[in-house]
């Protein structure tokens, strides 16, 4: 059979996060959606959900992550020793009302990595960061809350005699934002989530949690969404439903819509994000309050 390219084409601007993976220790995150998901009919209403404890490896499918596992780890702790300290400013920031916090917001995480300027070209960036890492918390994915983050490439596959699968071409969409992601200094990040914390709760407060549930909660919970996202260095085949296309596997299938999107991403990719998330959540769990 010969073979041939496949893109989404309906609603081709395809949507994307872009605020989350910093926002573990605030500012970003960004996986594509191949397909908007309508919007749930339950709307956006918060369950109460227990924090799990954060997994150091993320799940094994396939063949997935057991030759590189050593060298992971090794990365993680030179990584861990090597990072430099943020430099050390006497000086508190001044912080604006959250309604008028987009231009502080947009400067700094651009502070912590410039090739992220792109994907902050839009305003209420925390108030709609809080709410896509609520909506992670909960392995959801809520289409009304991911439109003002727009990919320009839509999905692609292939089919070739075995059948359908994604390209490579389609993890390689990823590479940049996965490198200004794993530029960002980790200790740069987490002075600037605590610097911001308090616009932060004033967004948190409206999500209706329990008085004992905080703020780094629902981080951690929309963390551990992320790292419990297999790694799949073979093929990934999909089988093509009216214009959706689902995972062929059905385990693959059967996993949740944070942990899909991160498949979407590629295996290099995701490893390098589940790293650097990994750091962050160390140096937050380590730092004092």
């Amino acid at each position: 059979m010969k073979r041939y390219d496949l893109t989404e084409r309906k609603r081709p601007w395809g949507t994307i996060f872009i605020l989350l993976l910093v926002m573990a220790t605030f500012g970003v995150g960004a996986w594509l959606y191949y397909k908007p998901q309508k919007p749930d009919e339950t709307g956006s209403k918060t369950q109460e959900l227990p924090v799990p404890k954060i997994s150091k490896e993320p799940i094994v499918q396939k063949d997935t992550l057991s030759e590189n596992k050593a060298s992971l780890s090794t990365q993680d702790e030179s990584a861990a020793s090597t990072t430099p300290l943020a430099p050390t400013d006497a000086r508190p920031l001044i912080l604006p009302a959250l309604e008028s916090s987009d231009s502080l917001f947009r400067t700094k995480m651009t502070e912590l990595s410039p090739e992220l300027a792109p994907w902050l070209n839009t305003d209420a960036l925390i108030r709609k960061t809080l709410v896509i890492v609520n909506d992670f918390a909960q392995g959801q994915r809520l289409y009304q809350h991911m439109q003002s983050f727009k990919l320009s490439e839509p999905f692609a596959a292939k089919q070739d005699e075995q059948g359908l699968y994604i390209t490579s071409k389609s993890y390689q969409r990823y590479n940049a934002l996965t490198q200004a992601l794993d530029a960002i200094n980790v200790q740069s990040a987490l002075a600037f989530y605590k610097a911001i914390k308090p616009l932060s709760e004033q967004v948190f407060a409206g999500f209706n949690y329990p008085e004992d549930y905080r703020l780094d909660d629902i981080v951690k919970k929309a963390s551990a969404e992320i790292l419990a996202a297999p790694i799949v260095d073979g093929r990934i085949d999909l089988v093509r439903t009216s214009v959706n296309y689902k995972f062929a596997d059905k385990q693959l299938e059967a996993l949740n819509p944070v942990q899909k999107q991160m498949l979407r991403m590629g295996p290099q990719n995701t490893r390098i994000i589940q790293n650097k998330l990994r750091l962050l959540l160390e140096v937050l769990a380590s730092s004092d309050d």
